[in-house]
């Protein structure tokens, strides 16, 4: 067995060679804000918080450390990543959260009232959400020219959505922030030309045009919203954000966070600290009226501001986790992962055959409700076969059983 390691930019990249197989587990530490998820999933103890409330400040490091000398390779740590900031790779094969026996599982739908407009993807806080345009005013070479008009944006109609911002070049954005992409919407006259094209793209028919329509058919589509799961940590901000009710979310972990109160007054200084904002991979923490306040509606739960805050103010409570599973004998061993998350508590020295079930079954894929085995589980089952027509293999399986 040889085991490597080595950094590429922001990513450290384990390797284990066997005779068997390849196996690469790669980790952004851009990606890892310092949750500690990962210290207490890992069956044996090879991962370590570094100090998340320095790295929040500013020290670029990353806020864990794999011990690749101890890491058996299970992949674990990346099905039970919140922040995606693991990828797992066998014999060159990239596996996806759902090809493991059991994955931290969230669910995120487009709805039917979606209009495809700007926010959802502005307010994404890791690029999961992509809007594909399709036609822009400018690719309509029809103009008006010498054509006099005038243009309104009915303020109390008009929900900021950005539809006609990313349309056409004559509207202009005044940048909002947070949960808001935009504070205003502004029109440059001098680079319109009253086509009233706007008026069919606005959602919520705030625009009016007086001018000339340059085409008589109304515009198809102009745009899509497309969400891509595997990059999604589920925080619901385009959902809280979204004006039409178009998306809906499903955390993968409920839970509370729990302020000391009591002691922020004394102990919490929100001029020169503020890591729990800082390391917050949703923006959830704000100050508000000089107090420090916590959105839970964009909350993951995760606990990386606990891990920051050196004055151990904050509590995170986490009641369940939200599992997709694939029914193998081995699922069990995966269960305990969950349990040490809950109660946040460091895996126990586990035995060597535990540790083989754990690493093994992680290339059992289960898609539309049917087990689906690639060709190394088979190639596997092949040589477990072969071995099973041999007799004394045979007797000393029964034999271990009698013990």
């Amino acid at each position: 067995m040889e085991r490597t390691v080595e950094v590429n930019e922001t990513e450290f990249v384990f390797q284990q060679r066997t005779e068997v197989e390849t196996r690469t587990l790669i980790y952004d530490y851009k990606k890892c804000v310092g949750c500690g998820m990962c210290v207490y999933a890992c069956p044996v103890n090879a991962i370590e918080l570094q100090p998340v409330h320095d790295i929040a400040l500013g020290l670029d490091m990353p806020p864990i450390m794999v011990d690749h000398t101890r890491c058996i390779f299970c992949g674990i740590c990346f099905a039970f990543c919140p922040l995606n900031a693991f990828r797992f790779i066998i014999d060159g094969f990239e596996l996806k959260k759902e090809h493991t026996p059991m994955y931290l599982r969230g669910d995120v739908k487009k709805l039917e009232n979606c209009v495809n407009c700007t926010i959802c993807y502005k307010v994404c806080p890791t690029n999961a959400i992509e809007r594909r345009v399709k036609l822009r005013r400018e690719d309509i070479p029809i103009r008006n020219e010498d054509v006099r008009g005038k243009i309104i944006i009915d303020e109390e109609k008009c929900k900021l959505c950005g539809i006609c911002v990313e349309f056409c070049q004559a509207f202009k954005a005044v940048e909002g922030g947070g949960l808001k992409p935009y504070e205003r919407i502004l029109v440059d006259e001098g680079l319109c030309d009253y086509c009233k094209l706007c008026e069919d793209i606005c959602p919520n028919g705030a625009i009016e045009v007086e001018g000339k329509r340059v085409v008589e058919d109304k515009l198809p589509e102009i745009a899509e919203v497309v969400i891509d799961e595997e990059r999604c940590i589920f925080c619901a901000r385009c959902v809280k954000a979204c004006p039409y009710d178009g998306v809906e979310v499903k955390k993968p972990i409920k839970g509370k966070i729990v302020l000391y109160e009591g002691l922020l007054d004394d102990k919490c200084d929100l001029t020169g600290c503020k890591a729990c904002i800082l390391i917050c991979p949703t923006e959830a923490w704000r100050v508000e009226d000089g107090k420090l306040r916590i959105d839970e509606d964009i909350c993951i739960f995760c606990g990386a501001c606990k891990n920051a805050c050196h004055q151990n103010l904050i509590v995170v409570r986490r009641y369940s986790i939200e599992v997709g599973k694939n029914d193998t004998p081995w699922t069990e061993g995966w269960f305990k992962t969950v349990e040490r998350i809950l109660k946040e508590q460091p895996a126990e020295v586990v035995e060597e055959s535990e540790v083989e079930e754990l690493k093994t079954e992680v290339e059992v894929k289960i898609e539309a409700g049917k087990a689906e085995i690639d060709e190394r589980f088979l190639k596997k089952l092949e040589k477990i076969e072969k071995k099973l027509k041999n007799l004394g293999f045979r007797r000393s399986i029964e034999l271990d059983q009698k013990r």
